[in-house]
């Protein structure tokens, strides 16, 4: 006797793929629910993390600072050799050059600046305001730049 195999349903495709998908995440839930666990163990060895107590630091103080001094204007004396015709040389400014005046007046408009070792001619003066003796200048190789200088920032010199 010769049985007959009947044909056995087959299982559609979707089924498969569902299956599929619940056992991957199954798998996936449990390989975190162990690195969960295996993390609360702690590394291997008994060791424990070491608590950090922070305390606050007090802040250095810093020492005074000291109260700058004023640094004197320099004033050297005028000269009594400065004569017009003579040639001058700007002096004792400490680098900050002399003001070349319009009139001689501190409140006179700056024309220009004598620098510091620059040499002029003188061309009028002296005339004495508000306390300092001025003296008219030229500039020996620019004849338009010129202006009243106060004497002690100018010294005589020989022709240059």
């Amino acid at each position: 006797m010769v049985r007959r195999q009947t044909p056995r349903p087959s299982i559609p495709i979707y089924v498969w793929v569902l299956a599929l998908l619940v056992l991957a995440l199954a798998a996936i839930a449990c390989g975190l629910w162990a690195l969960y666990f295996w993390r609360l163990q702690g590394p291997p060895g008994g060791l424990s993390p070491t608590p950090i107590i922070w305390t606050a630091t007090p802040m250095p103080t810093l020492p005074p600072s000291p109260t700058p001094t004023e640094t004197p204007v320099p004033t050297p004396t005028a000269s009594p050799e400065i004569a017009i015709g003579r040639y001058v040389r700007v002096s004792g400014t400490g680098g900050a050059g002399v003001s070349l005046r319009q009139d001689p007046d501190v409140n006179s408009p700056r024309l220009a600046i004598g620098q510091e070792g620059e040499v002029f001619i003188v061309v009028n003066g002296p005339r004495t305001v508000g306390g300092y003796t001025w003296w008219q200048v030229r500039d020996p190789t620019n004849e338009a730049r010129q202006g009243w200088a106060v004497a002690n920032y100018l010294q005589p010199v020989e022709r240059p």
